[in-house]
């Protein structure tokens, strides 16, 4: 087991920390703890604030469309899945399965992954009235799916 630390800092003001990644490793499975120094505070700073449902669903794909590339295996299935902690913290982890195997990677996730897909879990809850307590995103050839858990 293993444990680093990456701090997410305001792009302008390298002092002023807005997060931290906890990043687990273990066993083979790595695990994100992104822990938010307020509330939704960076969701201005990563261009998402306010943002509905279709446009975060167009960054979110970009950003799992650049992970995806990084495995450069084109049968493959990248899932990551956020599930909040506390309304400032939250674990999310990528996994790939190649199609046809039962087998699966565990893959680096960031800050990125967490936001976008808390922020989606935030707007979805607004709207449906509801309080979702996981959020999965399933991403193949350029298709993306979600699952909002309870």
């Amino acid at each position: 087991m293993s444990v680093e630390f990456q701090l997410v800092s305001h792009p302008n003001h390298s002092k002023n920390i807005l997060a931290i990644d906890v990043i687990q490793k273990i066993d083979d499975e790595v695990v994100v703890e992104t822990v938010q120094r307020k509330a939704g505070e960076a969701y201005a700073i990563l261009g998402i604030d306010g943002l509905p449902k279709e446009r975060l669903e167009d960054v979110l794909r970009d950003i799992l469309d650049a992970s995806y590339h990084q495995i450069q295996e084109p049968n493959a299935t990248l899932t990551v899945t956020m599930s909040p902690n506390s309304t400032t913290s939250g674990e999310v982890r990528g996994v790939v399965q190649i199609q046809g195997t039962n087998t699966t990677t565990s893959i680096p996730v960031n800050y990125q992954h967490y936001y976008v897909l808390n922020a989606l879990r935030e707007t979805m809850s607004k709207e449906l009235k509801k309080t979702w307590q996981k959020v999965t995103a399933i991403y193949r050839n350029k298709t993306l799916e979600l699952a909002f858990d309870y």
